[in-house]
């Protein structure tokens, strides 16, 4: 394995030496679960997170990080943040359902779920769906902070949910070659399923394989379910003809999502996994670059080969056994998205029965304009640095290849 952690920034390898000083990063700052559901209570005066269902996977998280790989301060700092905001929404959430109970009857009809492996196009086709105004796309501002959008300190929210992607830049600024994001772009559904801490943005952010391990064994639905609420109060602020939502995790839990929305439309996107493989791994790395100062590729390489060719193999046979519902599912081809755009957004609206927006071609002419691929620099990656094999690889993808008539992009 070749792979190279990316540099990190002057000032992140200065704020990481701080641990030399006291005995290691977790001596300045605290990631006990205890006190960090305390300073969430503390900070909005708020005392019920809604329930218990989440304790347990918070509870495995927490036990993760502390004990599966050692985060630097910047890594501990990020983790604390992003724990203490998604405690916070819990409690911002269940006390606004309490006071207005009938945001949890608003009707979620017909959702449209983008899915495939990660880096085989699901955020360009998300981008490009969201172009059309009566489709809802739930914003990244929005999913940080859902429990801030419908009241006064929406503007605060909306301020920092543009500042966490600009930090994540900050820390490591290769990540901006891999993935386009601020507070206004529309986002993954990871981020909201985070709140029962049941998600993949816990898993892949962070070097924690016995929390990947627990959430493989775990019950999905009442994260969904969550999912679903947070849809249900970001409506009362803006309210659409459909949601339009995305994340390449929706792959693993495909009964789960049609169990809690059974009239849900996918949208699967295909592309050369011997592409898709190793640019999740760098992304992946990269990722967690952010929060370790050291990252070993090792485990995470059989983890998405492996995982890949199970996930693509498995929704396949359902599909084909009528195990999941195949007449709501859309298949495209990521390089059909790249040659024609516009033609091929056309044929997705087509199968999901929406007339095409008549000025289609020139709304996605003029977002390609201004979102040039490798604006930020070139995102660099290949399949020999992860040490896989290409023929095995090959072999390993050959049937979902075939049955998608995915090209060849090597």
């Amino acid at each position: 394995m070749t792979w190279k952690s990316p540099t990190p920034p002057a000032w992140v390898v200065n704020l990481n030496g701080h641990a030399d000083a006291v005995g290691g990063a977790r001596e300045l700052v605290s990631l006990d679960p205890e006190e960090l559901q305390t300073s969430a209570r503390r900070s909005t005066g708020l005392s019920d997170f809604g329930g218990d269902s989440w304790r347990p996977h918070f509870d495995a998280f927490i036990e993760a990080l502390e004990h599966d790989a050692e985060l630097s301060v910047s890594g501990r700092l990020m983790a604390r943040t992003e724990v203490l905001r998604a405690l916070r929404q819990r409690l911002l959430l269940t006390e606004l359902w309490r006071r207005d109970p009938t945001i949890l009857d608003e009707p979620i009809e017909a959702p449209v779920f983008v899915i495939g492996t990660g880096r085989a196009g699901t955020s360009i086709l998300h981008e490009l769906l969201a172009l059309e105004p009566a489709n809802r796309v739930p914003l990244t501002w929005e999913l940080l902070h859902a429990g801030e959008t419908l009241g006064p300190d929406a503007a605060r929210a909306r301020r920092a949910g543009n500042a966490t992607h600009s930090f994540w830049e900050q820390v490591q600024p290769d990540f901006a070659t891999m993935h386009h994001n601020d507070g206004d772009e529309p986002n993954e559904c990871i981020f909201a399923t985070m709140l029962e801490f049941l998600s993949d943005q816990w898993a892949g952010a962070y070097e924690v394989p016995s929390y990947s391990a627990y959430m493989l064994a775990q019950d999905h639905t009442e994260a969904y379910r969550y999912h679903r609420r947070v849809l249900q109060t970001l409506q009362r602020r803006d309210r659409r003809e459909r949601w339009v939502l995305k994340a390449p995790s929706h792959l693993a839990q495909l009964h789960t999502l049609f169990e809690v929305y059974p009239d849900a439309r996918v949208i699967q996107i295909h592309r050369d996994p011997l592409k898709s493989v190793p640019s999740t791994i760098s992304l992946m790395a990269t990722l967690r670059s952010m929060r370790y100062d050291e990252v070993d590729i090792e485990p995470i390489v059989p983890f998405i080969s492996l995982g890949y060719g199970h996930l693509l193999d498995s929704a396949m046979d359902d599909r084909d056994a009528g195990r999941l519902p195949d007449a709501q599912f859309v298949d495209v081809r990521y390089a059909d998205l790249m040659s024609d755009p516009a033609g091929t957004l056309a044929a997705v609206y087509r199968s999901i029965d929406v007339e095409p927006p008549a000025d289609l071609a020139e709304r996605v002419t003029s977002h390609l304009s201004v979102r040039p691929k490798g604006v930020h620099g070139a995102h660099r990656y290949a399949l020999a640095d992860t040490g896989l094999d290409d023929v095995e690889e090959r072999a390993r993808f050959e049937r979902y290849a075939a049955r998608y008539s995915v090209p060849n992009e090597s």
